[in-house]
C-alpha cells in the first residue's frame, strides 16, 4: 500500500512499475529500491512537505550512499529536516577527500540541497 501522495498506475512488461509521485510520471524499475526508501521516509513528512522534487532527490542520495559505500543510516529518519541533514552527511561523505578541482560542485552540491529542503524550494 503506498502513502496518499503516490499512485500506482501498472507494471511494464519489463516489470518497472509505473508511478504517479505527487502528480509527476515515475517509473520505478525492479532495481530501484532507493525510490521506495525515498518514499517511506517521505510519508513520515506533513503532506504539505511532500514534493515530488524532494522525493527524487531523496532517491538519489540514498542510493550514492549505498552504491559508493558510505552506508550512513538514514531509515531511522523522521522529518525533512532530518532528511536535509542526512543528505548533507552523504554529500560531505562523498566529497571527503575530493581534489581541488571538485570543490565548486561540492559547493554547489550543498547549496542544491539546501534550497530543495527550504520552504522556496518545495515545488
Amino acid at each position: 500500500m503506498y502513502p496518499s501522495f503516490i499512485n500506482f498506475i501498472g507494471t511494464e512488461a519489463a516489470g518497472g512499475r509505473k508511478l504517479k509521485i505527487c502528480g509527476q510520471d515515475f517509473t520505478a524499475y525492479s532495481y530501484d529500491w532507493y525510490i521506495d526508501d525515498a518514499i517511506t521516509l517521505a510519508s513520515r513528512w506533513p503532506s504539505h512537505q511532500v514534493t515530488y522534487r524532494r522525493i527524487l532527490h531523496l532517491r538519489t542520495w540514498i542510493r550514492e550512499n549505498y552504491q559508493h559505500g558510505h552506508d550512513i543510516p538514514y531509515k531511522y529518519l523522521r522529518s525533512l529536516q532530518g532528511c536535509r541533514c542526512w543528505v548533507e552527511s552523504v554529500i560531505h561523505a562523498e566529497y571527503k577527500g575530493a581534489d581541488e578541482m571538485f570543490q565548486e560542485s561540492y559547493k554547489e552540491q550543498l547549496a542544491g540541497n539546501k534550497t530543495i529542503f527550504s520552504k522556496s524550494g518545495a515545488g
